[in-house]
């Protein structure tokens, strides 16, 4: 989308109100939508910073908060926002058995952590579909990829993990050999499923934006399915990369 701005905005930034204008009405179209009606559109406040932020720790391929919160003339911020493919921000899908993966966040409603970047969202539906073909297909009572947690309504800092913050990362239950998901099971417990979940992680690694699986499972580790991380015996993390930049 061809947008364009007379100077910086931002914090640090000329902040011309015409060009507040064009950089928060373009956020807003791609779903950062909390800036309508949070302040005036052609002023720069905190939350406006904050979200320019986010943004370009989007657009960077990280998941904690970073940036220096200014949209440049001619700079890359600029350009991710001008993209055809610039991340727009969305509650995480529902899913289905039938798509091979579900979302078993959705149903926590004293969790918030629902939100995060369409390639993600893109990225799960994929996996899921390929997970399907290549191992529920073939065993009927296999649970789907069932995710949890992503990131918060904004992104941002949140406290229940040192990262997902920025709507790249997803936590996946552990699935187990009668068809559920978790329940307090870890990677040494005998009910844990290897086989369904080295599928689902060869089907999420298959996917371009694919970038690393956090599980504490020796044995896929040593497959090179996944690396070491602490607290990750009870569930797995994904992480994706941003695709190349697509301009009109």
């Amino acid at each position: 989308m061809p947008i364009n701005i007379q100077g910086n905005v931002g914090a640090g930034g000329l902040n011309n109100p015409d060009d507040v204008r064009t950089v928060k009405t373009r956020l807003i179209e791609l779903g950062y939508d909390w800036l309508a009606g949070a302040g005036a559109i052609d002023q720069v406040d905190q939350l406006t910073i904050k979200t320019i932020k986010l943004f370009q720790t989007i657009k960077a391929g990280l998941n904690t908060i970073t940036g220096d919160g200014r949209v440049d003339v001619n700079g890359d911020t600029l350009k991710w926002l001008q993209a055809l493919n610039a991340p727009r921000w969305l509650m995480m899908p529902p899913g289905s058995i039938a798509e091979g993966f579900v979302n078993t966040e959705l149903a926590d409603h004293s969790d918030n952590h629902d939100f995060g970047v369409d390639w993600l969202a893109d990225t799960l539906r994929t996996s899921g579909a390929a997970y399907r073909v290549s191992f529920m297909n073939s065993h009927p009572t296999a649970p789907p990829l069932s995710i949890n947690d992503t990131s918060l309504p904004q992104g941002g800092f949140t406290g229940a993990h040192a990262t997902h913050q920025s709507g790249l990362a997803s936590d996946i239950r552990l699935p187990r050999k009668d068809g559920g998901v978790g329940g307090g099971i870890t990677v040494g417990s005998t009910s844990y499923d290897r086989n369904a979940m080295r599928a689902m992680l060869l089907a999420f690694r298959a996917q371009p934006l694919a970038k690393r699986v956090l599980l504490n499972d020796a044995v896929l580790r040593g497959e090179g399915l996944c690396v070491f991380a602490d607290g990750h015996d009870n569930h797995g993390h994904i992480e994706i990369k941003p695709p190349a930049r697509v301009m009109e």
